[in-house]
């Protein structure tokens, strides 16, 4: 049986370019929707871009040039695959409904493709958007299998839950709320492994995958004492009550630290957090049992 043919969108994000390296390694034929390199008087793609896109394709990764803008290019990179996995990021709730809907249309109009759908669990001012994607997603009758890891571990871990701070605490860690709610890390690995695997599982058509290794279910004082352990020293406590939080995201914090700030408030505060989800949910620990995942004291202790 030939290897499902994947079109990964978004393929040069942080979570995106371990899926089209998952993808490559699971012996999937690959492309990636990329824009096309900056002519001369524009703005130049950076540096870092260019060599994670160089070395996508060393690996066997296809460039298709374009955007979610060109429908007609598009449409043509969707015929040439079987299952499209949209790892797009987020700017605004008005942009990620707008994008993703364009890419469901020209699903629509390539045929019979399935989607699979990379989302982390939103924060809160995003929810309503991106719920609003998945009913529509859902009205369109494209097969898809929409992925929620919820905190990926390049997110929040080498920071230790704090997104203002540069790295790791050296004498004081900002803790949110109480830094008692547990939340669901997940490494980007793993995710794009999963994800992969879920693309010719039929068991994940038309549901909701969420990847919840047990051992990664964390909070931030947790967080902070595995890495008090790895640093050999007790770090003083800051804690930022939910008030104050939520009045930095709302009128202090610029694009994207208020988005950042708002998957912490949403994620790691009690009574915040809310699925809003009525689709069939599955496992991705019990579909996949042999699989193992990098657990949180894991990934600190490759940072430091």
């Amino acid at each position: 049986m030939a290897s499902s043919r994947i079109l990964v969108i978004g393929g040069t994000g942080r979570l995106g370019r371990h899926l089209v390296t998952a993808s490559l390694d699971a012996g999937h034929p690959t492309a990636v929707l990329v824009r096309r390199p900056a002519t001369a008087g524009a703005r130049a793609d950076s540096p870092v871009k260019a060599k994670l896109i160089e070395e996508l394709c060393d690996n066997g990764a296809r460039l298709v040039y374009g955007d979610v803008n060109d429908h007609d290019i598009l449409v043509a990179a969707i015929k040439n695959a079987d299952v499209v996995i949209c790892a797009v990021g987020h700017t605004t709730p008005h942009k990620l409904v707008e994008n993703q809907i364009k890419i469901m249309e020209a699903i629509r109009d390539a045929g019979n493709v399935k989607l699979a759908e990379q989302m982390l669990e939103p924060a809160r001012s995003i929810l309503g958007a991106k719920l609003r994607v998945r009913e529509a997603l859902r009205a369109s009758g494209i097969p898809h299998t929409i992925v929620c890891g919820y905190l990926v571990h390049g997110f929040l871990l080498p920071k230790a839950g704090n997104p203002e701070a540069d790295g790791p605490p050296v004498t004081t860690a900002t803790i949110s709320g109480d830094g008692k709610q547990k939340a669901m890390f997940v490494d980007e690995k793993d995710m794009s492994a999963v994800t992969i695997k879920a693309e010719e599982d039929p068991r994940t058509v038309d549901k909701i995958l969420y990847v919840q290794p047990p051992a990664n279910l964390c909070s931030l004082n947790q967080l902070v004492s595995v890495l008090e352990k790895k640093i050999g020293r007790d770090l003083e406590k800051c804690y930022v009550p939910e008030e104050e939080l939520a009045i930095k995201i709302e009128a202090a914090s610029p694009f994207p630290l208020n988005f950042q700030l708002a998957i912490v408030h949403s994620a790691l505060l009690p009574g915040v957090a809310s699925c809003g989800q009525t689709a069939v949910r599955v496992e991705a620990t019990e579909l996949y049992p042999d699989m193992e995942y990098v657990t949180v004291e894991e990934y600190i202790d490759g940072l430091i």
